[in-house]
């Protein structure tokens, strides 16, 4: 999306902001962290002016590459880093559902976010399970609660959105619980910046404890073009860099060599409505140029992914989640998200998370391309079968069509007459069909008895804590 002289315009844009306008930290121990390593701190605002030096050495301080962990299963570890593969994942962090073909929301309950985790779970093109929060416990518990559920649901690898740093550390002992010796991280974590340039006691706090446990990072922002970060899109990815620069600042000069993915989240607002919107056109822009930055800095990289604005599964919703998700995937980033989210990622669908999965399937055989080497050319096979001839019966078609051709399972590629006489279903119907066979089918357990009684006993206790510290804004 981006000409390498233009991305380098918009770092040194970047580096202008965060040495002479600074960004706001409101964790007293990440400003102390700053202070201690020569930047400028007004503490009367609390203001961090952060030097070009220290964002240089954060960029040489964070890995390339890392893995995060599936429980037990090396073919599901996912390894990200440039070069490497490419992944989708589920929105995370929400807590509104909306059922299939219902006309208003409702809270996530218990039952839900169990739904969630399985449907995530068992979809081949989703690789990450990641959290849906719950209205039935306290909110200070939230990603606590969402942990224990995807340990006991699914065995790949796991998204949280972070609350406070204290539930990070509980939810590291439960993850301590699942996983054998040697398969850590299993768990990455999302972190994001207040624009326009403010760091929340809270996510600071949660960015900073997960660098001492060894938790991926997930440095994000999710500036508002038009209200958060300049309307224009060169203006809004300055601001953007600039703030999540300042978080990989805070993450490594705090513990140096911490996984950390470059996550951008863009934002526009929508002048008519006055609503944060999600589903402009322009999202795919700013997602596939601020992934060209992150893997011009050389860092692993994430997406937003399948955005809409759309409240229902309908036809809007699938043209605005592919107009955001295909850009940024085709520029490389590492992991795409957004699965499953409706209403400008405030809402999850079950049936939306199975259309995403199909939509997904697409985008990541595109991304895989065409092999061209002499089995695949088949030159002697077009001479064998000749003029007027067929491939259908012939060895070669066997052996590659399954990989050459990808076969949707929610698609339907009956004729007229034949999907009228199977019920004439559409879409949003086969999914809801696809998620009750996979919440109806059995499901082995994946913890030994003992290891679920030990989670239930630190859920609870973790509840319990938690529920009386204090979280400052």
């Amino acid at each position: 999306m981006l000409q390498r002289s233009e991305m380098e315009r918009i770092h040194e844009s970047s580096m202008h902001i965060l040495e002479k306008v600074g960004i706001i930290l409101n964790y007293p121990p990440a400003r102390e962290l700053l202070c201690a390593h020569g930047a400028a701190v007004d503490e009367t605002r609390p203001l961090v002016r952060i030097p070009r030096n220290l964002v240089e050495q954060a960029l040489r301080a964070a890995p390339r590459s890392f893995t995060l962990y599936s429980q037990a299963d090396p073919q599901v570890d996912c390894r990200l880093g440039v070069g490497c593969r490419q992944y989708a994942r589920p929105a995370s962090g929400l807590n509104w559902i909306v059922d299939a073909h219902a006309s208003s929301r409702r809270g996530v309950d218990p039952a839900d976010a169990i739904a969630w985790a399985r449907v995530a779970g068992a979809l081949p093109n989703i690789h990450f399970a990641a959290a849906a929060y719950d209205q039935a416990g306290s909110p200070k518990a939230m990603e606590l609660r969402a942990t224990a559920t995807m340990l006991r649901c699914t065995g790949k690898p796991l998204m949280v959105s972070g609350v406070s740093g204290e539930g990070m550390r509980w939810v590291q002992r439960l993850t301590e619980v699942a996983q054998p010796a040697g398969r850590q991280p299993r768990v990455m974590v999302l972190s994001s910046v207040n624009s326009p340039l403010v760091y929340s006691w809270g996510q600071l706090e949660v960015a900073m404890v997960c660098a001492e446990l060894g938790i991926p990072v997930l440095f994000n922002s999710s500036a508002v073009s038009g209200v958060t970060a300049p309307v224009t899109l060169a203006g809004d990815l300055v601001q953007m860099n600039a703030e999540m620069l300042a978080a990989l600042v805070v993450i490594q000069l705090h513990r140096p060599g911490t996984a950390a993915v470059y996550t951008p989240h863009p934002v526009i607002m929508d002048m008519r409505s006055g609503s944060a919107s999600f589903g402009f056109a322009e999202i795919g822009l700013l997602a596939a140029a601020s992934i060209d930055l992150g893997r011009y800095y050389g860092l692993p990289t994430a997406s937003d992914g399948l955005t809409t604005d759309a409240c229902t599964p309908d036809p809007v919703a699938a043209i605005e989640k592919w107009a955001s998700g295909y850009l940024p995937a085709l520029a490389g980033a590492d992991i795409n998200g957004g699965a499953g989210a409706l209403a400008s990622q405030s809402t999850i669908s079950l049936e939306q998370l199975v259309i995403d999965d199909h939509i997904y399937g697409n985008i990541l055989r595109h991304i895989r391309g065409i092999e061209v080497n002499d089995e695949t050319l088949a030159e002697e096979l077009i001479a064998q079968v000749g003029p007027g001839g067929s491939y259908l019966a012939e060895e070669h078609t066997l052996r590659h069509y399954r990989q050459e051709t990808w076969y949707s399972r929610l698609a339907s590629r009956l004729s007229a007459p034949s999907w009228e006489a199977a019920g004439a279903k559409d879409a949003v119907q086969r999914a809801a069909e696809m998620v009750q066979r996979i919440l109806a089918a059995s499901q082995e357990p994946l913890l030994t008895t003992e290891q679920s009684r030990e989670l239930d006993q630190l859920a609870i206790q973790g509840e319990q804590a938690l529920e009386v510290i204090e979280i400052p804004i």
